[in-house]
């Protein structure tokens, strides 16, 4: 134990000897340990963490491709995907998604908000609920029924502080680029 001392007491001498040589060391520490901090931050976030789903493993995103045209990877066009829907035997369920954004207006300030068009199974596919309010009904799936909106529930606070009045009543949103 006497000889552990001994070592830390020649370290510290020998580290206060070279202040120059400490300070590039400890500098070279920190950097890295930083670095790495940030790194499994990321990896954690995007790659080891699970989605919040009940049996995320389970869930599976298709794309089509046609390299030889020029595109490795696109989305299913919505003919292919109703007729993926009605013909497949190996999911329990389809749903589709596009993102993009949009703007609401006529209630305070105007806002551009990201959302998403999606089927009317993409909520029970996911395996949840609305905190409030209903998912889409199988009568509202399609381009020319694209009338009922949920809300996050980040926007539902912020920008409509939580009122739970705000559902069935209509909001003006105009769409950016979702198609």
């Amino acid at each position: 134990m006497e000889s552990l001392f001994a070592d830390i007491r020649f370290g510290l001498r020998s580290l206060r000897s070279a202040p120059a040589t400490t300070a590039i060391a400890l500098l070279a520490l920190a950097l890295g340990i930083g670095a790495n901090t940030a790194i499994f931050s990321v990896v954690n976030g995007v790659l080891l963490k699970p989605l919040p789903y009940p049996q995320p493993e389970r869930l599976v995103i298709l794309t089509s491709s046609n390299p030889k045209a020029g595109f490795p990877r696109f989305s299913l066009s919505p003919p292919d995907f109703d007729d993926l829907r009605g013909q497949s035997r190996s999911f329990e369920g389809l749903a589709a998604m596009a993102a993009g954004s949009v703007n609401l207006t006529g209630r305070g300030d105007p806002e551009v908000l990201d959302g998403a068009r999606v089927s009317a199974d993409f909520f029970p596919v996911l395996r949840v609920r609305p905190f409030l309010g209903r998912t889409f009904r199988p009568d509202e799936d399609g381009a020319a029924n694209h009338h009922v909106v949920l809300l996050s529930h980040g926007l539902w606070q912020r920008r409509f502080g939580a009122d739970p009045k705000i559902v069935g009543q209509s909001l003006l949103l105009t769409a950016r680029a979702i198609p």
